[in-house]
């Protein structure tokens, strides 16, 4: 059950000395200060989930021990008729004095306690972990944050309720030690009952443009990406396709049934919105991406004839326009997002072995940031690609020089991101250090972000860098492949390739 109050982040030898705690990682202050041994800290679901069934029988004994103790500090009335009658005179109740074979087990009886669902246990861990996390606001894209908005008032067996449980039990099957398996009978059987669900909910003409059908059919994709990467498997994109068509019929119902427009400015924010770099981020990714597709479907310009020119040169264009919108998205962000270059010998040894390429590594405000960040980096590495193919030669090694200095920042994010982690532990294990700026500590919320989204969010940039090893140094791909197989490690990933 969730506890009430806010649960103490101090060690457990501040708890015990009855100091104020500065939580400072991986020991603390006050610990070192006094010369003694920092035992480490409580983190994640241990602090936000407690036991109230043993809570409360806690609670029951310390009353009855008092109650006890008060009866036997009670004065004496003394012995036989006249002590009772003595005590009635006076008006006063003499307490009956404890048997001596009654024991505080027989007056107190505390049922064991109820056997918490694993819906209950997974539900939870999904929502902190992930819908509740820490993270910076300003990378929001309008998904996982929205959920509590829908889920809150809907009933238990909605189709959102059931695309949630799937994503939720993929996770926590993830994750949980003993199972480390995130498609497990539950989830197959979950998975089921949700697409049942979401056939009834598209039949009806009202509930297929609902706001909970559309969050459903992006949890099920995200789920079906989860699970494809942690297999090793091509992805399916079923649901991408049928978010976008539900986003198209929405358009056209909200708009009495007229056509949709699907000029890209009707999508952009309004001018009154603040300005958010992930979203800004999203719209440049879009145009890449439709532009990477028209540049597969015309092949190679090397290869091309005559006809091809026109479309090869209108390619040539964009990309080149791409590559500047990129570039001013760098010079727009806030300046809080800049990363910090710590110099390799005030990286914490333990992090070195576990893997650091060059001189430095760099350190976000945040892991979410640090993700926007290498987001970024992936779809310019994609577009310098392009103009690699198309540029001339002296232009071309301009295009690979960029493309190995982003190669070199997306390695410089992994000890920020993984610390010295080197094979699969809990989510909320402390036992690990990370890299800080000098004179800071790392700060609390870094230990389950990275454990939640570090590790999975570096899975496409290094795959991105394993794709371009033409423009690679060698060694970039050496580094990179022998930390692609840490991820493996990390994340019990199936044969990762």
């Amino acid at each position: 059950m969730p506890h009430t109050g806010k649960p103490s982040g101090a060690c457990q030898t501040c708890k015990q000395r009855h100091v104020k705690c500065d939580e400072t990682r991986p020991a603390c202050l006050k610990c070192i200060k006094a010369k003694r041994v920092c035992p480490g800290f409580s983190e994640g679901l241990d602090l936000v989930l407690r036991d109230q069934n043993q809570v409360a029988k806690a609670s029951a004994e310390r009353r009855l021990k008092a109650h006890a103790k008060k009866r036997t500090c009670t004065p004496s009335s003394g012995s036989g008729s006249s002590g009772s009658s003595s005590s009635e005179a006076s008006g006063e109740f003499a307490a009956p004095s404890a048997s001596p074979t009654t024991s505080l087990e027989d007056e107190l009886t505390v049922y064991s306690s109820l056997a918490e669902s694993r819906d209950s246990y997974a539900h939870a861990f999904f929502v902190s972990a992930y819908v509740l996390g820490p993270r910076d606001s300003r990378t929001d894209h309008g998904f996982l944050e929205l959920l509590p908005l829908l889920f809150n008032r809907l009933p238990f067996d909605s189709v959102l309720s059931s695309s949630l449980a799937v994503l939720s039990h993929c996770y926590f099957g993830a994750w949980h030690r003993p199972i480390r398996n995130a498609e497990t009978l539950t989830v197959r059987q979950s998975y089921s009952k949700a697409l049942r669900g979401l056939r009834g909910a598209l039949k009806d003409p009202r509930h297929c443009v609902s706001d909970e059908v559309l969050m459903s059919v992006c949890l099920l994709n995200f789920y079906e990406y989860t699970s494809s990467a942690l297999a090793s498997r091509p992805r399916e994109d079923q649901h991408v396709d049928g978010a976008t068509a539900l986003v198209k019929q929405r358009g056209k119902a909200l708009a009495r049934s007229m056509p949709v427009d699907d000029a890209p400015e009707i999508w952009d924010d309004p001018d009154d919105m603040p300005y958010n770099p992930a979203t800004s981020l999203d719209f440049i990714g879009r145009d890449s991406a439709n532009l990477l597709a028209k540049a597969t479907e015309h092949g190679s310009p090397a290869n091309a004839d005559s006809s091809d020119n026109t479309i090869h040169a209108d390619i040539f264009v964009q990309a080149k326009a791409l590559e500047a919108r990129f570039a001013a998205w760098a010079e727009e962000v806030p300046a809080e997002w800049l990363p910090f270059s710590v110099p390799r010998h005030l990286i914490p040894q333990e992090v070195i072995d576990a893997g650091v390429l060059g001189d430095h590594c760099d350190i976000y405000s945040h892991t979410s940031v640090c993700a926007t960040w290498n987001s970024w980096r992936v779809s310019r590495i994609r577009v310098l690609g392009l103009l690699a193919d198309y540029e001339r030669i002296e232009s071309k090694q301009d295009a690979v020089l960029q493309i190995q200095r982003l190669g070199d920042d997306i390695l410089a994010s992994l000890p920020f991101m993984l610390g010295s982690k080197t094979e699969a532990a809990e989510m909320h294990d402390t036992d690990f250090v990370y890299p800080s700026i000098p004179g800071q500590g790392v700060p609390t919320s870094h230990y389950q972000s990275a454990a939640a989204y570090g590790g999975l969010s570096l899975w496409v940039p290094m795959i991105v860098m394993l794709n371009h090893n033409q423009y690679m140094r060698v060694d970039q791909m050496c580094f990179t492949g022998q930390q692609f197989a840490r991820l493996g490690r990390l994340y019990d990933i199936r044969n990762p390739k």
